[in-house]
């Protein structure tokens, strides 16, 4: 049994933290990827923060298996060992997203069920994971999240996790999303999954998609709601549902590169809906381990 537990778990982890590097690989205006680093993002930095995400991505799995209920623990633990080994950890947002995907999946037959559970789970978690959850926001020491109108997240005590995430979707597009039950990331995975283009191109229409129809947060964070409302309306130019051109691709990139313009947030979303569509994938072969292992 344990040996059936950690080849699924190895599973699990080798895919969530793929779809991570495969987020950032393929291009996708104004984000680092292999053909362009950002002044505070490095294409490498995103690489190494996946590797190491992928032993926590295990743990979870295990943990989730076993009715462990721990889960953003590891966040600290991800943070402080990217600073143990040289470098900031890049994946905050995407590991926030896809945590509850690992604790549950090797539990499950199918990403549908698997969006119920996660949903669920976000709705348990409880005051000690919010503790967790900012104190990884502390280590990072992001300038910019610091003091919200009516709430300054140094000063959170006892508020379970959901609520807070409940608060913080009024700011954040990936907190909107887990307490909306992942619905972008679904809508993305869709866009994904259809294959009109090509995976690459399909990824880079999924990203059109959500910034075209939700303002990134990362650019409301730091430059405000103009900034970020005006990207998603340059996006919109170029979106139209069709596969995108490499220069419609490039005009975009260019207006968002020049503005110093980062659509982190959307980037974690898409790293989500390639997780699901990778573990939808594994879900679905024939012979999977998974289909004959008992709880």
């Amino acid at each position: 049994m344990l040996e059936g537990l950690l080849d699924l778990c190895n599973d699990v982890s080798y895919i969530l933290s793929q779809a991570s590097i495969i987020e950032s690989y393929i291009f996708k205006p104004g984000n680092a990827s292999r053909s362009q680093d950002l002044v505070n993002v490095k294409y490498i930095d995103i690489v190494k923060s996946a590797l190491i995400s992928s032993t926590y991505y295990k743990e979870l799995c295990i943990r989730g298996f076993r009715g462990i209920s721990r889960i953003y623990d590891t966040l600290v633990e991800l943070v402080t060992r990217s600073n143990k080994f040289g470098f900031e950890y890049q994946l905050f947002g995407t590991y926030l997203l896809i945590a509850p995907f690992a604790y549950e999946a090797a539990k499950i037959n199918n990403v549908f069920e698997l969006r119920k559970k996660a949903a669920k789970l976000l709705r348990s978690l409880g005051a000690l994971e919010t503790r967790w959850f900012l104190d990884a926001l502390k280590e990072l020491n992001l300038k910019y999240l610091g003091k919200l109108s009516s709430m300054d997240y140094r000063e959170i005590e006892n508020i379970d996790f959901f609520t807070l995430m409940e608060f913080s979707s009024k700011y954040d597009i990936v907190a909107l999303n887990m307490v909306n039950d992942y619905s972008i990331t679904f809508a993305a995975y869709k866009v994904i999954k259809e294959g009109l283009c090509g995976l690459e191109r399909d990824v880079q229409r999924a990203f059109l998609y959500i910034l075209s129809n939700y303002p990134d947060t990362l650019i409301y964070k730091k430059y405000g709601a103009h900034a970020a409302l005006e990207a998603s309306k340059v996006a919109r130019l170029v979106f139209s549902g069709d596969c995108p051109s490499s220069n419609e691709l490039e005009w975009l990139n260019k207006y968002l590169i020049n503005n110093n313009f980062n659509p982190g947030s959307t980037a974690d979303l898409i790293a989500s809906a390639l997780a699901i569509y990778y573990l939808d994938e594994w879900y679905g072969k024939k012979g999977n381990p998974h289909s004959g292992f008992s709880v």
